[in-house]
């Protein structure tokens, strides 16, 4: 696996292990939750830019690299949309073929009848997105092999997801003055001691420190 090292919440960075023959991700335990939202756009570019156009099909026993314990299928639901991923059972963290991994972060979304119907007049056999194997249009709707079913990349969803998670980084990465300053009003600092530089004029206001009180109020939730 390739190693990619992306920002997380609320403060450093998550190692990424990406594995361009098996189409998949490992996420240490709560690495996916705590991406960014500029890094999940960068790891869903990263995605784009590495399924190699063979893949490796998934052996029935998925060893967790960290333990070598067999990893446990789980179901799990984001919104409407569920996705599947391999977790180990000592909680090391969990395994995540790309196509889970677009549909956790809502890209993808199952064709209509009639989309396929249409898709038929130009295209008779696509791939499946979750094993790769071939699906006849003319005979099935899903998968014959896995019985996922035949699905995109949503344009309106990835267009909504994205500006979400631009706006949410712009949300996350700015400044709110009038907070700052209300946070200040509210709470001034206490007077400071007559130093080297003599006694600070009481409109000199901590900025820094008010931030912090910010940033701890909003990590508690409060």
């Amino acid at each position: 696996m390739r190693a990619i090292d992306l920002e997380r919440t609320p403060v450093g960075a998550s190692t990424i292990d990406l594995c361009e023959r098996c189409h998949a991700l490992w996420f240490d335990a709560f690495e996916s939750v705590r991406l960014t939202p500029a890094a999940t756009l960068a790891l869903f570019r990263e995605v784009h830019g590495a399924a190699a156009p063979e893949r490796n099909a998934l052996p029935q026993f998925l060893p967790c690299p960290r333990c070598r314990a067999t990893l446990v299928p789980t179901q799990d639901l984001q919104r409407s949309t569920r996705f599947t991923y391999w977790r180990c059972p000592h909680a090391h963290g969990r395994f995540t073929p790309f196509v889970q991994f677009l549909r956790e972060k809502d890209f993808l979304r199952p064709l209509s009848p009639g989309e396929i119907e249409k898709l038929k007049v130009h295209v008779h056999t696509v791939r499946c997105s979750g094993c790769g194997a071939p699906v006849d249009l003319a005979r099935d709707m899903v998968c014959r092999y896995c019985r996922a079913p035949v699905e995109a990349l949503d344009p309106d969803a990835v267009a909504r997801t994205v500006q979400q998670l631009q706006e949410a980084e712009r949300r996350r990465t700015t400044i709110d003055v009038g907070r700052l300053a209300d946070a200040l009003l509210a709470h001034p600092p206490a007077p400071l001691r007559r130093g080297t530089f003599g006694a600070m004029p009481p409109h000199d206001l901590d900025l820094i420190g008010a931030g912090i009180a910010l940033v701890v109020s909003a990590l508690s939730g409060d």
